[in-house]
């Protein structure tokens, strides 16, 4: 298959966000290049899919709820 690309998806989090990231790459060079520099980033969990070119749709549901201010009694 001519068209075949690797695509890496990999996931990061802090307390402020959280962000999904789905890159694709042209040759398995620069696949184990990126996979390089996740893991100096200490990102070691990741997916590699091998596959022509896709489209992608994002659908995304968030609750969000008031948060508490108050500490449990126990913390005192």
């Amino acid at each position: 298959m001519a068209n075949d690309r690797f695509f890496l998806i990999y996931q990061e989090a802090s307390d402020e966000e959280c962000l999904l990231t789905i890159q694709p790459y042209k040759n398995q060079q620069e696949l184990a290049e990126a996979i390089n520099q996740l893991s100096a980033r200490q990102v070691e969990e990741y997916t590699i899919i091998k596959g022509k070119k896709m489209k992608a749709t994002l659908k995304l549901a968030v609750e969000l709820t008031e948060a508490d201010d108050v500490e449990d009694a126990e913390d005192e």
